[in-house]
């Protein structure tokens, strides 16, 4: 029996070995691609690092592609057979295999990361943990305008990645963000006096820390590309209705006391202005009360 003849001299053993010829050049060229790229000293080390990155994505490419032409007789033989069991896993395995796509997606585009406060489909959170198959938030809510933790961990798969809208609330700014706090009040011409208080309480409860503020957030925006914000308390009016006014304050909070600030600004600003009403009257009639003469003290006669 001739052994050479029913192994060495088969297409198969012809591939195979082209295929392994094809790696050791490839491997080869980048390597001496890599050196002599390396030793380019007048070339800053940035656009170096960048031609050893594209010769070598290239010269991958280009064996890849000629493998699979030596390759294709063979492919195609086994191309039905390899569709049918494809079909099959996908069938079985479609949650699976989204929640890894998802999984990969995330990591790639890095939307969220462990310790961002994000909303996905109305399920709103802290993000404690994130794996291959899902992820964990620690629930706050409910609503947007509560920022009070429920004591629930919620376990949300990566397909939601995929499907959902993914709202990340301390990505852009990290240490400090904005925070809107929406006070109803009649419409009534006094609405000057409202403003008034909610700027003054505002202003007093930021005081402490607004100059960090300002400073963390306008090195964020310098490294976004984007112009510097504006930190200062700054108040919006918004007519609801004919009879009703929104004053919509807009201040810097830290990212997680978001809650605890907007509660210390709304029992501030009712405080100062109840002490504003009372002083109005006073202040306004701009008249000394009448001196009431007490009969009981008037001379007698003589």
């Amino acid at each position: 029996m001739n052994w050479n003849a029913l192994f060495f001299e088969t297409p198969f053993f012809t591939r195979l070995l082209s295929t392994l010829v094809l790696i050791a050049v490839a491997v080869s060229v980048r390597t001496i691609v890599v050196r002599r790229l390396m030793k380019k000293e007048e070339v800053d080390a940035t656009s170096r690092r960048r031609w050893i990155v594209t010769a070598r994505n290239i010269t991958f490419l280009v064996a890849f592609i000629i493998i699979v032409v030596i390759w294709l007789e063979q492919l195609r033989a086994v191309a039905a057979t390899i569709v049918v069991i494809a079909a099959a896993i996908v069938v079985a395995t479609k949650e699976f295999l989204l929640n890894i796509i998802g999984f990969i997606y995330q990591s790639t585009a890095k939307f969220a990361e462990v310790g961002d406060r994000i909303e996905i489909d109305g399920i709103r959170g802290d993000l404690i943990d994130q794996s291959m198959l899902g992820f964990t938030l620690m629930e706050i809510g409910s609503g947007e305008k509560t920022n009070q933790y429920t004591g629930l961990t919620i376990h949300v798969p990566n397909v939601r990645y995929l499907s959902g809208i993914v709202k990340n609330e301390t990505r852009m700014w990290g240490d400090y963000v904005f925070h809107l706090i929406t006070i109803p009040i009649d419409n009534t011409p006094e609405w000057t006096l409202s403003e008034k208080a909610l700027l003054t309480a505002a202003d007093e409860v930021v005081r402490p820390y607004i100059h960090v503020a300002k400073r963390y957030m306008t090195t964020r925006a310098r490294h976004q590309s984007l112009d510097e914000p504006n930190v200062d308390p700054r108040v919006n009016i918004q007519m609801s209705s004919p009879s009703l006014l929104n004053l919509i304050l807009r201040i810097p909070v830290p990212t997680r006391h978001r809650g605890r600030v907007e509660q210390e600004v709304t029992r501030r600003y009712m405080t100062i202005l109840d002490e504003m009403k009372k002083r109005q009257p006073a202040s306004s009639s701009g008249e000394k009360p009448a001196e009431t003469i007490d009969s009981s003290e008037s001379p007698e006669p003589a």
